[in-house]
């Protein structure tokens, strides 16, 4: 299939809208702008899509000759760094928020924000997890879908203090969204405790699942008393369902032990227990076996069904702050000011969100031919630069 960065541009502002979610945006800092707060808000997602690694390589792209073909006129001024620090340091995170959920409306209705496990069960889950961000501490919500987003963050007051943001952000998301805005929610861990089971299934509307090695937890030593001595034979008559395998992406073998209406006093809903213990073919790891375990309100989940979701918990390490860091530095201490950071990370965030879902819709145009993201994002930066070359002779751009 023959694609260019202008069909790009066209799938987002086609699909998604992105000029109506453009001019939506605000920022407090500025009474009469020359630089439009939409034209900034396309400058940040311009800076994820084409890895310009700073904002020093924003401000430097956007002198450049391709900067005026992709975003929205603005005379002679286009923008500098400085001009982009003092605008983010007081946006209207309100607004931005709003574009974020749109595009999570977007991505929901063309059934990218879901994922089809290999048992052939469909979920939607949401996966919560703390960062240090360039010296700032944040929680963020993202979806693990066939394209992955982040939704939303929260700032943080640091390590240690991720519970209580986490909280706060999934009370916004759920008052946002309504209920059923996912099928699972997973997490590390810090909410392995009875009051957010509770809070998971009665004010957000989500099975919870949580990813732990803590050994403390009263319900996994019992059960871990009750499943370390007996055959699989025995365990299986006693109710224990027991799954073997080898993860050929990760290059490991595994064996699970899962069991349903396990009690844990105090809650009033039982749970599914899963004992995991996998140990890498390869690697400076190979025979090294580890083991965790995952606990959920959703008994109707197979153990396998376990352990894939719990795996999702890289996902937003691997998919969301690696890769964001990869084409931001997002990571790195350059930005003094949190609210420039995390304004950037979340417009960023929507930026890399876009490009995965153009890849799938094209992957769904060639039916069924698999893009990868770095094959798409060497195409866009190739048609900007060849664009740039016939339309303005200017040659390439810094």
């Amino acid at each position: 299939m023959q694609v260019s960065a202008k069909a790009f541009a066209q799938f987002v502002e086609t699909q998604f809208k992105l000029r109506v979610q453009a001019s939506r945006q605000r920022d407090r800092a500025r009474q009469k702008p020359q630089v439009s707060a939409s034209h900034i808000f396309r400058a940040l997602l311009w800076q994820a899509v084409l890895e310009l690694g700073s904002f020093l390589a924003l401000d430097h792209w956007l002198r450049g000759a391709s900067a005026a073909l992709w975003l929205a006129p603005q005379g002679s001024r286009r923008g500098s760094d400085t001009t982009l620090l003092k605008a983010l340091g007081q946006w209207d995170w309100g607004r931005l928020r709003q574009s974020s959920y749109a595009l999570h409306a977007f991505l929901s209705q063309r059934g990218y924000a879901a994922q089809t496990l290999s048992s052939g069960r469909r979920v939607k889950l949401a996966v919560v997890d703390g960062s240090c961000m360039g010296g700032v501490w944040a929680v963020a919500l993202g979806f693990a879908g066939r394209v992955w987003q982040t939704l939303d963050l929260e700032r943080s007051r640091g390590r240690g203090h991720e519970l209580a943001a986490a909280r706060r952000l999934l009370g916004r998301v759920s008052c946002r969204l309504g209920a059923g805005w996912a099928t699972h929610l997973l997490y590390d861990g810090l909410m392995a405790v009875r009051a957010d089971f509770e809070r998971a299934i009665l004010r957000w509307g989500v099975h919870l699942l949580v990813k732990t090695t803590e050994q403390s937890l009263e319900v996994i030593q019992s059960c871990r008393a009750a499943w370390q001595g007996p055959s699989e034979a025995a365990l299986g008559a006693l109710g224990v369902e027991v799954a073997r395998g080898v993860d050929a992406a990760r290059q490991m073998q595994y064996v699970i032990c899962a069991q349903g209406g396990i009690e844990w006093e105090g809650l009033r809903w039982k749970l599914k227990v899963a004992w995991v213990r996998q140990t890498p073919l390869k690697g400076a790891r190979a025979g090294q076996s580890e083991e965790y375990w995952v606990l959920s309100t959703d008994e109707s989940l197979r153990a396998e069904e376990m352990r894939a979701l719990a795996q999702a918990r890289w996902g937003i390490e691997n998919r969301a702050f690696k890769a964001l860091n990869a084409a931001i530095g997002s990571k790195k201490r350059y930005l003094k000011n949190p609210q420039v950071r995390l304004a950037q990370i979340l417009m960023g965030s929507m930026g890399q969100s876009l490009v995965a879902a153009f890849r799938e819709w094209l992957s769904e145009q060639a039916g069924g031919q698999s893009w990868d993201a770095k094959q798409t994002r060497r195409w866009v930066g190739r048609e900007l630069e060849r664009t740039v070359q016939e339309l303005s002779g200017c040659g390439s751009s810094p």
